[in-house]
């Protein structure tokens, strides 16, 4: 890799020990095995699969773990839908239609396969016939959250769902890993989709990393609520291209914003 990323990563290279060199030529045999293992991928920048946007974001990850086709990601558009584990109605019929919509469109749907509004996201592209990115904060030998299991099954034998990971086989699950996992998801996408969080919530952090980015976000109305505050946030932010659709009769305005992205 070329550029500041790409000197740094060499001159890490270049200064570590003999003994260090050794232990990540033993690391890297054993991430391979385990890739051969679970019929896996492992890409690095020079891979003709990895994905071109995230090499030229603010997020350049070296090392991608793959399970599933990655040619799924290529060619399309690309849409992030994330938001609250516990999501309610009417943001969960909303963060359904919109997944609907853009998957129709051949658009690439790209969440973190948590509970809730993630899981809504990738089931629906599934539902349309279209494609789904798994970003997952773990390796990808484990299930997270546990509790999906029955979609982690199902996703995995359809043919437009990709499960990626930057961690290597192993790696458990973290609150550090569930933020990086974040950027990740942002980073394959041309824009991202808050449906419902509150100000604190996890999916904030892709928020922040749209901004980061400098990509456009689009979130629902808030309802006064304290499990909308997060959308609140994002419907009065001037310094970002965001945008706030109504509950109701928003099939519209969420396909005139997902064409322009």
């Amino acid at each position: 890799m070329h550029g500041k990323v790409g000197e740094k990563l060499k001159r890490g290279i270049a200064e570590l020990s003999n003994k260090e060199q050794s232990a990540s030529r033993a690391r890297a045999k054993l991430q391979l095995e385990r890739a051969e293992r679970h019929t896996a991928s492992i890409l690095t920048y020079r891979s003709p699969q990895y994905p071109r946007r995230v090499y030229v974001s603010n997020n350049p990850v070296p090392v991608l773990y793959v399970l599933g086709d990655s040619r799924n990601w290529h060619g399309g558009g690309a849409v992030a839908v994330v938001g609250s584990r516990n999501i309610q109605e009417p943001y969960l019929q909303c963060a359904y239609s919109i997944s609907m919509i853009a998957a129709k469109m051949g658009m690439l749907i790209v969440s973190g396969f948590a509970l809730g509004a993630d899981s809504i996201g990738h089931m629906s592209a599934m539902a349309a016939n279209g494609r789904t990115l798994c970003v997952m904060p773990c390796g990808l030998d484990n299930v997270f959250p546990p509790e999906n299991r029955p979609p982690w099954e199902s996703l995995r034998e359809y043919h437009g769902a990709v499960f990626i990971s930057e961690f290597g086989f192993g790696r458990r699950a973290s609150s550090l890993l569930l933020r990086k996992r974040n950027k990740l998801i942002v980073s394959f996408s041309q824009g991202v989709v808050v449906a419902q969080s509150a100000g604190n919530g996890g999916a904030m952090n892709a928020y922040r990393c749209s901004r980061e980015q400098r990509k456009p976000v689009s979130t629902f109305r808030p309802d006064e609520s304290e499990t909308t505050t997060g959308n609140k946030i994002i419907a009065t932010d001037t310094k970002t291209a965001a945008w706030a659709f109504n509950w109701t009769n928003n099939e519209a305005s969420c396909l005139a914003w997902l064409q322009k992205l």
